[in-house]
């Protein structure tokens, strides 16, 4: 989606997913679906035109593959040194752990995104409640997150 943006067309873009399973990561990077997978969600014409076909599968396009990466990462401990970040995509994670959990994730996110960077959380989470240095922004049917002035350098 991003590589089909005009507003962000001429951009490097870098992609890096993380998992606490080192058996995702490694299945990650293989940039190789099922066609269940990417029957979840992609569509057709996304599918043609950024993957191949793999046996019964598919495979990324190499032009895509070559900007992203995969690492193991565990929420609650601190991050590797990864830089700072423009967007953060944490869905359908925080409703795992209790409140102080997702309060020190959420700080540790801050502190690794750029000052008008945005977070992606999943349907059923929020950062009210739990930590009141982002701002919601609405987004369509959805909300995105933005942490506040000055907020990455306090603690929650």
């Amino acid at each position: 989606v991003a590589s089909e943006t005009p507003a962000i067309s001429g951009w490097k873009l870098e992609v890096i997913g993380t998992d606490l399973s080192e058996a995702m990561v490694k299945r990650a990077s293989t940039g190789e679906y099922s066609q269940l997978e990417v029957n979840r969600g992609l569509p057709a014409t996304s599918l043609v035109r950024h993957f191949e076909r793999a046996g019964a599968g598919w495979r990324i396009h190499p032009s895509i593959k070559q900007g992203v990466s995969f690492r193991t990462a565990n929420l609650t401990r601190p991050f590797p040194p990864m830089g700072k970040f423009d967007v953060v995509f944490l869905r359908n994670v925080l409703i795992y752990f209790d409140v102080q959990t997702k309060r020190d994730i959420l700080r540790r996110v801050r502190d690794v995104m750029a000052p008008d960077g945005y977070l992606f959380l999943g349907a059923a989470e929020m950062t009210m409640g739990v930590d009141d240095a982002w701002d919601r922004i609405p987004a369509g049917k959805s909300s995105v997150y933005q942490a506040r002035p000055g907020a990455a350098a306090r603690a929650s």
